[in-house]
Formats: structure tokens, sequence, C-alpha cells
């Protein structure tokens, strides 16, 4: 039969009966309510690469259901034309083409528009949020890490497995993938432990924000994934990555370990679980875990190392945070960061804005007291491991609820040694009144430990008659005395 003129999606308003398109399948999906399906959808592409939504009811699936097939090329006449009513549009249109009682279907075998018609989207603009919001966009990157698959839901759709990727420029990306296609990620990934690194492509993503930074993840069955696939697009990203000037870093940093399984087996009960204050004073050695919320981030200190204050209801405590663990939390590492705040011209005394999203967040922490600490008296302790996982938050938080904070007494604390305490300096200081939660803190303008200090001693003094001395001093050296000269707080008594 004779066709007519073709017309591309673009100027669909233009088409007639006697006009036709030509477009290629991307993706084919069945939509299906109450366990039955009621419409055949797809993301179709044309020539030009232009996207569109396309659909066809379940009163013509016999007309049409044995033709389409997903990468399939067609010509289509006499579609029509139906709007977009659910509120988010699979692609930028606000109308999808439907296939009807009148429309005609025909396999097209010269097609000569693009092949997958991916449209990549650079991974700061998903972080920072300038991306399609109402809209699929499309990624391309390797794997640095990834989390065991999470099955615990009983609904298989919504098993998921969350991997971090990784682009040229070394931005970091989580992406979170749910139903068949985490456990397709997850078997090729226990099947190929020893493979130099992983390049995927997740065509059709959503963007998810958490914690005020944005992620990706996978919607339904229609997001479409490419592992190490022999494509174009893959096989042009390997060459670059191995051309790339920071290849031998990147090469040591992508070997793919599942942080869900050893990462997290630190939370499991190999190391003692403490309150902040008792563990204020480096006296030994020691790993310990912590559940504790950041309540601040140091300044005037290389932030870049992302010095930060914590707090739990014993008190508050210096930490620092290495690249390896922040960038865990930030998906970005300090080095990408580093250049942000350069290029805003902001001052190194200043941390960069994009650490605020850590305040107000409570993590399970792993802390290491090494020997520097304990030799220089040093109560500024190493992460090790830090996570956000709420059943191993809550678990933490459960185990130290038995630790009654109106139990513990100021003279009941054992000294290990009655040797001479030698001067430090210190950035914070503990504190065992329960009143002292993290509502006290001004979480918004508190930028140094002094306000955590000045605010601790006017609540210590409301009950104690406390020795107005140099010992609650957050920035002068601690003053040398023997356990004898130690000043008694003596509990104030109501009249």
């Amino acid at each position: 039969m004779e066709i007519g003129n073709k017309v591309y999606l673009n100027n669909i308003d233009q088409i007639d009966e006697k006009s036709h398109i030509k477009v290629r399948v991307l993706k084919i999906w069945n939509f299906v309510r109450n366990n039955k399906v009621c419409s055949i959808e797809m993301i179709i592409m044309d020539e030009e690469g232009t996207q569109y939504q396309a659909r066809v009811f379940n009163q013509n699936f016999s007309r049409f259901c044995h033709l389409l097939k997903e990468d399939e090329s067609y010509i289509v006449i006499k579609p029509n034309m139906a709007a977009v009513t659910n509120g988010f549009s699979y692609t930028s249109h606000k109308q999808t083409l439907t296939l009807d009682w009148k429309s005609i279907l025909k396999k097209c075998d010269d097609f000569s528009g693009p092949v997958n018609g991916f449209m990549f989207v650079d991974f700061n603009s998903i972080i920072e949020q300038t991306c399609p919001k109402d809209t699929f966009f499309d990624v391309i990157g390797h794997i640095v890490s990834f989390r065991l698959l999470e099955t615990s839901n009983p609904v298989p759709s919504k098993h998921y497995i969350k991997v971090t990727l990784s682009n040229l420029d070394s931005v970091h990306l989580k992406v979170t993938i749910f139903g068949s296609q985490a456990y397709q990620i997850s078997e090729y990934l226990k099947n190929n432990p020893t493979v130099n690194f992983v390049v995927i492509v997740m065509q059709f993503l959503k963007l998810n924000i958490w914690n005020g930074l944005g992620e990706a993840k996978s919607h339904f069955e229609v997001t479409k994934l490419f592992i190490n696939s022999d494509i174009y697009e893959i096989n042009e990203f390997k060459n670059k990555l191995k051309c790339h000037d920071n290849f031998s870093i990147t090469e040591k940093s992508i070997t793919l370990q599942s942080y869900s399984s050893s990462y997290t087996d630190d939370f499991k009960g190999n190391f003692p679980l403490k309150a902040i204050y008792e563990i204020t004073e480096p006296i030994k050695e020691m790993k310990f875990l912590l559940v504790a919320s950041i309540v601040n981030i140091r300044q005037n200190l290389p932030w870049y190392i992302i010095p930060i204050n914590v707090q739990d209801c014993t008190g508050t405590i210096g930490l620092t945070l290495f690249d390896r663990e922040a960038r865990r939390l930030l998906n970005i590492s300090a080095y990408e960061l580093k250049k942000i705040h350069d290029a805003a011209g902001d001052s190194d005394a200043l941390f960069p804005m994009q650490l605020n999203v850590l305040k107000n967040r409570k993590f399970g922490f792993v802390v290491d007291i090494t020997e520097y600490n304990v030799n220089n008296y040093n109560n500024i302790y190493t992460v090790l491991r830090v996570t956000e996982d709420m059943s191993i938050v809550c678990e933490l938080e459960s185990k130290i609820e038995l630790m009654s904070i109106q139990s513990v007494s100021l003279n009941q604390v054992a000294l290990e040694s009655d040797d001479v305490v030698q001067p430090v300096q210190k950035d914070v200081i503990s504190q065992t009144d329960e009143s002292f939660t993290p509502s006290t803190v001004d979480k918004s303008t508190a930028t140094s430990p002094c306000k955590i200090s000045g605010d601790l001693k006017r609540n210590l003094q409301e009950i104690y008659d406390v020795d107005s001395g140099y010992d609650l001093s957050s920035t002068k050296a601690k003053r040398k005395s023997t356990a004898e000269e130690t000043p008694l707080l003596i509990p104030k008594i109501e009249k």
C-alpha cells in the first residue's frame, strides 16, 4: 500500500491519514492493574532521536501484541494521540501515541536513526537536582561499590540492590535498582568477582532525593540495564577510562567488594559498644562502636578530611571522617569537592556548604583510638566505618539504652592511673548531664566546639557547684593535676 509522506515525532500534529512515522521500540512492558493487563506500554524513538510514549489498549491486543517487540523498528500509519494524565511523562512530551482500531503497523527494514537513543545526564546534575525531575534520564559509569541484594520485603518487585557508580571525572552517584534487574546485576557481580571494572548503562531512570542529595533509581520494569555489554557507548567509556590520566588510581578503587557484608560485619559485635562519656579520654588503644548524631562541622581545620562533632545523650566528641568514609555519605570525592570549593573562591578555613547535609543525621560509627591519640592525649578519634543503615543503627541504639545515664556517677568512674595528667589541647568536651540533648545545640549556628563548651558549662552549673577553672575549656590546655587535686563536683541540694 502507499504510505505517503514521512513525519517526525516533533511534528506529530501535522500527521494525516496519508503520512507515516518510522519508529524504533526502545522499551516495551505491560501495565497491570488488579492482576489484569490493561495496556501495552512503550517508549519509542523516531529517526531524529526524539522519544515518545506509546500505548496499545487491551481491546486492540489481538491486532498488535504479536507484532510488537523491543529493539525492533516499525512504520506506523494512522496513529491516534492521547494526553498524559498520570502527572509523570516517560518522555518530555505531554501526549502519547496510541494504536487503535484504524492504525496500521508494518515492520521497517530501513530505520536510519540511533540504535539505543541514550540521553546521558551529568552525575553532578543529578546530585544537585538540576536534571529533569518529571521525565526519565540515562547514566553510564563503572561500579565502585555495591550492597548485597536486599530481599526482606515479601514483594519481589521491591527487592533492590544499591550500587555506587563513578564517571570519568571520579564523581560518584548512588543508584538503587529494583526487581528483576536487581537480581540480574547481583548475579553478574557474584559470578565475576575478579573483573577489573564493570561498566553499566542504566536507561530510563528517575530522580530520587535522599538527605538533600540527588540519587537515581530504577522505575519498575521500565528501566533498561546494560552490564559490560558490547555496545558502542560502553566500549567507548572503557577506552576513555583506560586512557584517563588517573586510571592507575581509578583501577585500584574499582575492586568490587560488597560493603554490606564485610563492611557491616564490623557493626555486629566485633567491637564493644560505648557511650560518649566512656571514651572522651584516650586512655588506651582500642576500637569501639558508637551511635551518635553529627551536630557540627568544625571550622578552621582541613575540611577535606571532614572533622565533625557528634553527640549522643551522654556527651559530645570530635571525630575525623577521611575521604573513603565521607564519600559513602556525600556521593562525591574530596578532590571533586575541593575543586567546587576553589572555583567558588571560598576560603579553606570554611567548610563547603555541601557538608551541611551531614548535620542532624544519626549514624553508627566504628571508631579507632590509636597509639597517636594515647601518646599525645589527643581525643579527636578516627572513623573507620560509618553507616546510616536503620536496622544497624536501631539495633545499636536498643543496646545502648540499657546503659542508664541516671546510674552513672562521676565519683564512680575508675581511673586507670594516678599518673600526672599531661597538658592537653582539647577540641571538644564530654558531658553526663542528661538534660543536655541534641536540641540544646543551636545546630544552624554552632560552628565550633566553643559554643558547645559554653552551653555545657551553664548546664553543669545548674546541677553542680563547679570550680571555675580551665578544665571545662575546649580551647585551653588542661592543667596538670593529680587525683588528690581533682576538683569535686558537689551536687546542689534543693531547699
